[in-house]
């Protein structure tokens, strides 16, 4: 089973490929071992506005990533978040159920062809 700590700059440059983010952001890795097998987190992309993201290899999702979803909304709201968005994989059972707990609702927007969803302070 894989194990889920903070996330570094090296870890994010690992995961996808040398990039860097140069804003505030919160995330978390899933590692298993020395391999960064998937990430998650928040990104500010302008003032007060966030984007959350969630990359997790189907054999490694399980309920009890929630509650690392909830640490990481939590922590873009305690640096200022009004608004985060994100987007919805609908092909993942449950998905949209977990987006509507977590109090986002879809949007007219979409990014490469899926729905974003925006939680709104």
């Amino acid at each position: 089973m894989a194990e889920v700590t903070r996330a570094t700059d090296d870890d994010v440059a690992r995961f996808y490929g040398g990039i860097q983010f140069s804003s505030a952001w919160h995330a978390k890795a899933m590692r298993k071992g020395r391999l960064v097998a998937g990430m998650g987190g928040v990104l500010e992309v302008e003032p007060g506005v966030w984007v959350g993201f969630l990359e997790v290899p189907a054999g490694e999702r399980r309920p009890s990533l929630y509650r690392h979803v909830i640490e990481m909304l939590d922590a873009a709201k305690a640096s200022g978040a009004t608004t985060i968005k994100t987007w919805c994989d609908d092909s993942i059972p449950r998905a949209e159920a977990m987006m509507l707990k977590l109090g986002f609702k879809p949007t007219d927007e979409t990014i490469d062809d899926k729905v974003v969803w925006a939680w709104v302070r």
